[in-house]
């Protein structure tokens, strides 16, 4: 298991505790428990509540993850297009820088 995406699995679950219920229970329980028996033990993350998600200094693991569930339990079909097209405009710029 990448070491960085053991401890991306850490701050997801710190994250997705902070849901709603009704918008937890979108997430498969596997998809959870497997956040949970590859999560880095050692590694300590703590939400503030008080600071936007996006100031918090996520791993860049994190935010791939995030997008990963917002895309397949939360997004709507527009959303998930819009999102496809993004991610594929970010991946053409980075072929082209290579």
């Amino acid at each position: 298991m990448n070491e960085k995406y053991a401890k991306a699995y850490v701050e997801v679950l710190e994250i997705l505790n902070h849901l709603p219920k009704e918008e937890y229970s979108k997430i498969p329980k596997e998809r959870i428990e497997y956040f949970n028996q590859y999560k880095d033990m050692q590694y300590n993350f703590r939400i503030n509540p008080n600071i936007d998600l996006s100031e918090q200094n996520l791993l860049k693991e994190t935010e791939i993850v995030m997008v990963i569930l917002f895309r397949d339990y939360f997004a709507s079909e527009k959303q998930k297009e819009v999102l496809k097209n993004l991610l594929k405009q970010n991946y053409d710029k980075k072929e082209k820088e290579k």
